[in-house]
């Protein structure tokens, strides 16, 4: 039994755990809400971030293998990765499309409230998950990129799916992987200043507009129209224009942690009032089935 004993010591000492997760229930709904809390154990670099996943609003799950992995990933490189549930508002719809705004508005409004009762959860129990209020970031992939990006717009303009955010607080960041915004007052505006943004978006995205998709007043923008209005109103971004791919690049990532790390130090940690605009070709990020995906391919079944 010694010797067992210190063998179990020896790998212990030699292979540290990355992380330990934890899961809570956050807000109760139609159902319970949860979340996943993956606490690094070696070298914290003090930031939270906010994983919510995609799916389209119809599927995805916090625990799929995907999520989950890169969750770990961030841990492993001195993050605390939150993956969050939240309603998905297009589950069993069909025929989505500009005809049927209204349908598309509820799934928004309804994941960024969700994620707003995450933020609420995490800021309230701080002190007791060892993390910092005012460190969160909100990363999201796809649906969950839409879901984060609406989320601080609608603190920003005092929409009511922002409305369980704590007062008073602000994002550290927002990364969102093949994101838009939804506006129903035309061009993007901000009532108050946007937490600094990094945007991953592929332009030929047909699944989620990399541009715009303008129907009167209500439009839904991606990422070439967010920067624009960021840089008009000189609001920090970075944004990397990933050349001749499409929605598959909203699981990069896993390929754009140093991207990602790299922002987090400018303009998170050293407050860095950067416009940074690249285009890239991304070879780890392979084309796929996403890469000619519609939105009629998704719902309409």
């Amino acid at each position: 039994m010694n010797r067992i004993s210190t063998l179990i010591l020896l790998l212990a000492t030699l292979f540290p755990a990355i992380y330990a997760q934890q899961t809570y229930s956050f807000v109760r709904r139609d159902s319970v809400l949860q979340l996943d809390v993956y606490q690094p154990t070696a070298k914290p670099n003090g930031y939270t971030i906010v994983h919510v996943f995609g799916g389209g609003f119809i599927g995805g799950s916090r625990t799929n293998k995907w999520d989950a992995d890169y969750c770990r990933l961030l841990a492993d490189n001195g993050y605390t990765a939150v993956a969050i549930d939240y309603r998905l508002g297009l589950k069993g719809a069909k025929n989505v499309g500009i005809g049927n705004i209204a349908a598309l508005e509820n799934a928004f409004y309804m994941a960024a409230e969700d994620c707003a009762a995450a933020v609420k959860f995490l800021v309230e129990n701080a002190d007791r998950l060892g993390i910092a209020a005012d460190k969160i970031i909100l990363e999201g992939s796809s649906a969950g990129a839409i879901t984060v990006l609406m989320t601080d717009f609608g603190r920003c303009n005092g929409l009511p799916c922002a409305a369980e955010l704590p007062e008073g607080w602000k994002p550290a960041g927002v990364v969102a992987y093949s994101g838009a915004i939804y506006s129903k007052n035309g061009k993007l505006k901000w009532q108050q200043a946007p937490a600094p943004t990094l945007l991953f978006h592929g332009t030929v995205d047909k699944l989620v507009t990399y541009k715009q998709i303008e129907f009167g007043k209500l439009g839904l923008y991606g990422a070439n129209s967010i920067v624009k209005r960021l840089e008009k109103f000189n609001y920090p971004y970075v944004v990397y224009r990933c050349k001749d791919l499409g929605h598959e690049v909203s699981v990069g990532g896993p390929t754009t942690i140093n991207e990602l790390n790299l922002f987090v130090r400018q303009l998170v940690i050293d407050k860095r009032a950067l416009h940074s605009d690249i285009t890239l070709r991304d070879d780890s990020i392979r084309p796929s089935k996403f890469t000619n995906m519609s939105v009629r391919d998704l719902y309409h079944k």
